[in-house]
């Protein structure tokens, strides 16, 4: 490789950001803790769930950057723009997060936590739920988002590359790969289900960190978002680079979670050996012993360790910058003052919160599918918001969705919907 071939690798790889941070999310609890679980509790029968997941849901984190690319405005204050009584989209969006900043915050600290304490050990588990919080803390306060950017990229690649590593060998018969299109509900697994469809890739709330983090990684849209014909060549390029960022880490995100299932049900299915509990990390990392070597636990562990820090870290800033652009679009008279000011509010009312609970519950699987079933219930209206903002408050043409795509997108509003009924029907009983 010359020197101009490297140049422009490593030019690309400065430009990514916003959309990997979405696969930074991702490829934390869901794909750690629940896509094993599937895989060692149902054998193959839930990988079409990782294939429906990632096509319904596809538009509902596309629509951030799209938005923030065309009008140069962020989804919360397409929110406030919506028809009805002034900002009532907010105050869910308001109340979501604060909900779900909590919640979410408390199961990745607690994912973080178990992966470390099975790894280091000697000390409590509570002191590493404090130590991570205090350290993400510490980088958010230092670095921000230049930090989160730089970080994510380095830990995604470990992530990526130690699971393909443990996967390629053991790649299993082609005949498997049928129960990516064949669906199948088997006994019990349908609070799994529910939980997975609120949770992976993530939760559709990240499309409005989308629309932030596009913003702030660009923030010339801001200015020429409404501008004359003169940006919108400028805004077309952002809005190609921006989703070409976005579809790579999708794509990383489906292809971990597909081998994590595949994994938990070629090694943990039928054994003693499953994904609950503090101990989850330790059935994960035997496999990548089994198959490797010794020297491939620590590897894991570290990879693991570094998606789950890199998740903990966009959730405590995604929620806290979302709390923040939402009182201040609906209270505008705050916006220079007070923005700051409520970001570390919520940041510090958050984790004190979500170590309260992590302590409280102390089985980290239990928590992340609570907070999981809580997801599902908003993304509907999350999803149905978003397409509304995309489909109405964009104007120019080259911006717009076709006509595939609004089909696609409002299949996948449906299958939310459906699915947060089947999730209501199975806890009252209804469904087994």
């Amino acid at each position: 490789m010359n020197t101009r071939e490297a140049k422009g690798i490593f030019s690309l790889f400065g430009k990514l950001g916003p959309g990997l941070l979405l696969a930074a999310t991702a490829i934390g609890a869901s794909h750690l803790v629940m896509s094993p679980k599937a895989g060692s509790a149902f054998g193959f029968q839930l990988l079409w769930l990782v294939a429906l997941t990632h096509l319904f849901k596809y538009h509902a984190f596309e629509f951030g950057p799209r938005y923030a690319a065309a009008t140069g405005e962020s989804l919360i204050a397409g929110y406030m723009r919506l028809p009805g009584p002034r900002g009532w989209a907010l105050w869910i969006l308001l109340f979501g997060t604060v909900a779900q900043g909590i919640g979410v915050l408390a199961g990745v600290v607690s994912i973080a936590a178990a992966v470390l304490y099975a790894f280091v050990g000697r000390m409590p588990f509570e002191f590493y739920s404090a130590l991570i919080i205090v350290t993400v803390l510490a980088f958010l306060i230092l670095g921000g988002y230049g930090w989160l950017d730089f970080l994510n990229k380095i830990m995604m690649v470990v992530l990526f590359l130690a699971t393909v590593a443990v996967f390629i060998p053991v790649i299993p018969r082609p005949g498997v790969f049928v129960h990516f299109v064949v669906p199948s509900i088997p006994q019990g697994s349908i609070p799994l289900i529910a939980a997975i469809l609120g949770w992976m890739p993530t939760g559709i709330d990240v499309s409005i960190w989308h629309s932030l983090w596009t913003l702030e990684k660009h923030p010339e849209l801001a200015s020429s978002g409404k501008s004359a014909a003169g940006a919108s060549a400028s805004r077309l390029r952002i809005l190609g680079l921006a989703l070409m960022d976005m579809r790579i880490g999708y794509v990383l995100s489906f292809v971990v979670a597909s081998i994590f299932l595949l994994l938990g049900a070629m090694f943990l299915h039928g054994t003693s050996r499953q994904i609950d509990g503090v101990e989850f990390a330790e059935s994960l990392a035997a496999i990548y012993v089994q198959q490797i070597g010794s020297w491939m636990y620590f590897v894991f562990m570290i990879a693991a360790f570094s998606a789950m820090f890199s998740t903990t870290y966009t959730v405590m800033d995604g929620f806290s910058r979302s709390f923040a652009e939402t009182v201040s679009t609906l209270r505008p008279g705050m916006r220079a003052k007070w923005w700051a000011r409520l970001y570390w509010a919520f940041v510090s009312v958050a984790a004190t919160f979500a170590f309260v609970m992590v302590v409280t519950v102390r089985n980290p699987v239990t928590l992340v599918m609570l907070v999981a079933l809580l997801s599902l219930c908003v993304a509907p209206l999350y999803y149905l918001l978003n397409y509304y903002c995309v489909t109405r408050f964009i104007k120019e043409q080259k911006f717009r969705l076709g006509t595939p795509a609004r089909v696609l997108a409002v299949a996948g509003i449906v299958v939310m919907f459906l699915a947060t009924l089947v999730c209501a029907a199975s806890r009252l009983n209804i469904l087994k």
